[in-house]
């Protein structure tokens, strides 16, 4: 195996890190919280080292030692208690989280014993969500595993024969976003700093300066299903700007008319935004949604801007509120209907692409 055999000697020279791989089952996917960026899982982390087999066999029973020799996995109860092991942790996990660790050890060879700590959680993680595509968005939900110990002493890396994956069909979200079955596993290491008054530790600190510990992130991706979104925020943001073009069947000698009703679906599109948004985090980006609302506002107010024009050309050159169908002004404004009305979807797709 490509991991690194840890015994007595090596852990006091600490000339050369254990290396441990990491495998992990994603067995359960709970709820998806976009708004809190957290969401729910069950997993099961498997952590293997190799070790001396002189090293384990005191611990072991008659009955152990047999079935170890004849190629059988043996249960190691209370090992992590007496023995060296890679003192895990999750680096992304939320309050109280739920652990069951139990080691198992099984003969790879004449003098080595393969030691797998099995570790069941359960919790709530957090994730950084990316939702620059929102509600077109595919999420990565994922599990970083961490070593207490640095890596000139333990280093984690993904097992390169047990691969990670995912059980699919225990998914609870499945209404709301598609699980992929592909699984990621890619190691990554944290710098540490230290930090200290005492002028007596100064000198045993600055020998961690430049000391990292390893870490695993294991990683499964979901899709959002948007046909909600498309339906109750796209196509009611497309139908309110669309009304807009209606307030031309008025005559554009009633400007007060038109702004009433143009400032009534501008109003109602900045509220709908807000109502929308009340399901994503705080984020400093727009997403393709807040995009598309965005450019359908400023359609309304300058639709909005131009009826206050038209109103204010009629009543200077003619010093009257009153206009005809056939006059300038009428047709300047049925140009002005046609001209906004070529030019929305190209404006929307440009303002979609910033």
């Amino acid at each position: 195996m490509a991991l690194q055999t840890s015994s007595s000697n090596q852990e006091s020279t600490n000339k050369n890190p254990i290396r441990v791989g990491i495998r992990l089952m994603f067995q359960r996917i709970g709820e998806i919280d976009t708004l809190t960026e957290k969401y729910q899982a069950q997993a099961s982390i498997e952590a293997r080292w190799l070790v001396e087999l002189t090293d384990i066999l005191p611990i072991l029973s008659l009955t152990d030692q047999h079935n170890l020799n004849v190629g059988k996995s043996v249960t190691l109860v209370k090992y992590g208690d007496v023995n060296w092991h890679p003192q895990l942790f999750i680096e992304n996990a939320l309050g109280d989280l739920k652990e069951q660790i139990r080691y198992s050890g099984k003969k790879i060879s004449n003098d080595q014993v393969c030691i797998c700590e099995h570790r069941d959680i359960k919790g709530l993680f957090w994730e950084k969500l990316e939702l620059h595509h929102f509600p077109s968005d595919i999420q990565e939900l994922t599990i970083s595993i961490g070593s207490m110990l640095y890596d000139d002493k333990a280093v984690l890396i993904p097992d390169p024969y047990y691969h990670s994956g995912i059980n699919r069909e225990a998914f609870v979200d499945q209404q709301e976003w598609s699980l992929y079955e592909h699984v990621d596993a890619k190691q990554r290491f944290i710098q540490e700093y230290s930090h200290s008054d005492n002028d007596e530790e100064n000198i045993d600190m600055s020998s961690n300066e430049n000391r990292r510990r390893s870490l695993v992130s294991v990683s499964c991706h979901a899709a959002r299903r948007s046909g909600y979104f498309y339906w109750n925020g796209y196509c009611l943001v497309f139908l309110i700007t669309i009304s807009a073009f209606c307030i031309f069947s008025m005559p554009p000698n009633l400007p007060q008319n038109r702004l009433q009703t143009g400032a009534t679906l501008l109003l109602t599109s900045i509220t709908f935004r807000w109502t929308v948004n009340r399901s994503l985090p705080t984020i400093s980006y727009l997403t393709s949604l807040d995009r598309y609302a965005i450019i359908s506002i400023f359609i309304l107010i300058l639709l909005c801007t131009w009826h206050a024009i038209i109103g204010a050309i009629i009543f200077i050159e003619k010093r009257t509120s009153t206009t005809a169908p056939d006059d300038r002004n009428s047709w300047l404004d049925r140009c002005n209907l046609i001209l906004y009305q070529g030019n929305k979807l190209e404006w929307r797709d440009q303002f979609s692409k910033i």
